[in-house]
């Protein structure tokens, strides 16, 4: 009976994704939302006119979908509700990539100093309460964002972000769910007491950063993502996990129709707004039905690809003058050494 549910959720979120998508990409290329090619990749030239948050498609879907007909528990809404905000946070950097640049920050910063330079008082005020944010920004540039910029979002404003969602996430968990401990094959539970949620928000903003960078090639992250959902998926049936099935399921039958469009050469690409939706989802699912563990090795392509080789690259340069791969992450050292972005894939 639950596998009808799926497959009749499948279906229905396959032909929705059907009918939106060439919509969505129009749209997308009439309103140039595009993102910039970086300068190493030469041969990815051609795809600068490409149009970027093809992503929004599928967490459209999935989100109505599951609003319609699979809210029935407080799992699914939680996971809902981190799916909907991580989305949304992807959606502002890639309005930003696209469109702000440097003019909004330019616009708010001149206008405040205008407000400020009114008053002493005001400017005495102003440089008091940014002294939080001024700690923060010079301990992430520490600790290796290198010159703090990361595409017109500053890259310590991208961390308190993920940091944000990350600790909701933790927060929620331990003080409302009372989870404070890892289950761990042939250990059992490993209890970890206070240090669960600060283990909770670290292993979520690597991942989102992770899978968010495996997205690089057409086709690769939505197409690891399908590669890992069905073992979830089977898992959630034997566990009884009938919402989070039907979860799986839904966002299945969407990122299916995307693919179809994301494949070499791409027609559109997913764009934050879909890298962090699926991020979320990809961190959650295992961790809500406490076999976290699988989280390293279904993930470990992306979590390798995304986060562990441009870590290395960086610790390696900084420590002994020398790159480990010709370009990081991994992905784009196979290009560099005569790999078809096809074979990569």
């Amino acid at each position: 009976m639950l596998l009808k549910i799926n497959l009749n959720y499948l279906f229905i979120s396959l032909l929705l994704s059907a009918f939106l998508y060439p919509y969505l990409i129009h749209f997308l290329y009439k309103f140039q939302f595009r993102e910039k090619i970086r300068e190493e990749l030469e041969h990815h030239k051609f795809k600068a006119g490409t149009p970027t948050m093809g992503g929004l498609g599928f967490v459209v879907i999935t989100f109505i979908v599951n609003l319609l007909y699979n809210v029935d528990t407080w799992i699914i809404i939680s996971l809902l509700t981190i799916f909907l905000i991580a989305s949304i946070f992807g959606l502002l950097e890639d309005l930003f990539k696209s469109y702000a640049k440097s003019k909004a920050r330019k616009a708010v910063r001149v206008k405040t100093y205008k407000l400020i330079s009114k008053s002493k008082e005001l400017n005495v005020l102003y440089k008091y309460l940014l002294l939080p944010w001024n700690l923060f920004r010079e301990l992430a540039r520490t600790l290796g964002s290198g010159d703090g910029v990361s595409g017109p979002i500053k890259s310590h404003v991208k961390l308190l972000m993920h940091l944000s969602l990350g600790s909701l996430i933790a927060f929620v968990s331990y003080y409302f769910l009372g989870w404070d401990s890892l289950n761990v094959p042939f250990l059992g539970s490993i209890y970890l007491g206070v240090f669960y949620p600060i283990l909770i928000t670290f292993l979520f903003v690597f991942t989102l950063n992770a899978v968010a960078i495996t997205d690089g090639l057409d086709g690769l992250l939505a197409g690891l993502t399908l590669l890992i959902l069905p073992v979830y998926w089977v898992i959630a049936h034997y566990l009884s996990y009938g919402s989070i099935s039907n979860f799986i399921a839904i966002l299945f039958g969407s990122l299916l129709v995307y693919l179809y469009f994301n494949v070499f050469p791409a027609r559109v690409f997913m764009g934050d707004v879909g890298s962090y939706a699926l991020a979320s989802a990809l961190f959650l699912i295992p961790f809500i039905m406490r076999v976290e563990f699988l989280l390293l090795i279904t993930h470990f392509i992306p979590l390798f690809d995304g986060g562990i080789s441009g870590n290395a690259q960086q610790l390696s340069v900084r420590l002994f003058k020398k790159r480990l791969f010709k370009m990081a992450p991994i992905h784009h050292h196979f290009e560099k050494i005569g790999w078809p972005e096809t074979k990569v894939v």
